[in-house]
C-alpha cells in the first residue's frame, strides 16, 4: 500500500464523531469498499467505529446530500448506484473547472500546501507498476486533486469539485475493475504539481486540461 501524505484534516482532537463517521463511510463508498446499491448497516457501523448511531445517521444524511448514499422509506440507507450515463455530464464539469483550480493553485497555494505537493511529487516519482495496485493509484489520484482544489483558495469551487471527483472515482473504479488503471495517468499529475510549484498558472491549467480530458476519453472507451 502506498504511503500517501495527508492533505488537510483527516483526524484530530477537533474532529467530531459525525465528522469521523462521514470520513470513514465516504471512503468506503467512494473506493467501493461498500459496493453500489449495497445496504448500509447502521448497527454494524456503530460497532466497528465504536460510536452511537446518532453521529452515523447524521453522517449518512450528509452523504445523501453528496449523492453517495440514497435512502428509502422503511428500507434504510444504501450506497448510491453507479449510473454510467452520468459519466459524460460529470466529465463536462471536471473539464471546465479542474484547469481553473490548477491555475488558481499555482497562483495562490500556501507554503503548507506547497510542502504537501512536494511530498506527492516524491510518491508519484517513486511509483513502480509492479508494486502498486489500482486502489492505491485511485486513492493517490483523488488525494492530489483534492489538494489542488484546496490550494486554489476558492471554497465554493472546492466543494463542487470534491463532490464530482468523488462521483467520478466511483464510476472509474467500477469501469476499470477488469482493466488496469494506467500508471501514466497518475504520472501526468507530477507535471501539474511541478507547474504549481513553479507558480506557472497557464501551464498548470493546460496540463490539467489535458490530464482530465485524456483520461475521460480513456474511461469512455472502456
Amino acid at each position: 500500500m502506498l504511503d500517501i501524505p495527508m492533505a488537510g484534516k483527516t483526524g484530530g482532537t477537533d474532529e467530531s464523531l459525525e465528522d469521523v463517521a462521514y470520513r470513514v463511510i465516504a471512503d468506503r463508498v467512494i473506493m467501493l469498499g461498500i459496493r453500489p446499491n449495497a445496504s448500509i448497516n447502521e448497527t454494524q457501523l456503530s460497532k466497528e467505529m465504536q460510536m452511537g448511531r446518532t453521529p452515523i445517521r447524521a453522517a449518512l444524511k450528509r452523504l445523501e446530500n453528496d449523492h453517495l448514499i440514497v435512502s428509502h422509506a422503511r428500507k434504510g440507507a444504501f450506497a448510491a448506484p453507479v449510473d454510467l450515463a452520468d459519466l459524460e455530464e460529470i466529465s463536462e464539469v471536471r473539464q471546465a473547472l479542474e484547469p481553473v483550480a490548477a491555475g488558481l493553485a499555482a497562483r495562490k497555494a500556501r507554503p503548507d500546501a506547497l510542502e504537501t505537493f512536494e511530498k506527492y511529487s516524491g510518491v508519484i516519482r517513486g511509483l513502480e507498476a509492479a508494486t502498486v495496485d489500482q486502489s492505491d493509484l485511485m486513492r493517490l489520484d483523488l488525494a492530489v486533486h483534492q489538494l489542488i482544489y484546496r490550494a486554489a483558495g476558492n471554497s465554493h469551487m472546492e466543494e463542487i469539485l470534491i463532490r464530482y471527483a468523488n462521483l467520478w472515482t466511483r464510476i472509474q473504479g467500477v469501469m476499470l475493475e477488469r482493466r488496469p488503471l494506467i500508471l501514466q495517468h497518475i504520472v501526468e499529475l507530477d507535471g501539474v504539481i511541478q507547474a504549481i510549484l513553479g507558480k506557472d498558472e497557464a501551464k498548470a491549467a493546460a496540463l490539467m486540461a489535458g490530464h482530465v480530458s485524456g483520461f475521460s476519453s480513456y474511461i469512455s472507451a472502456t
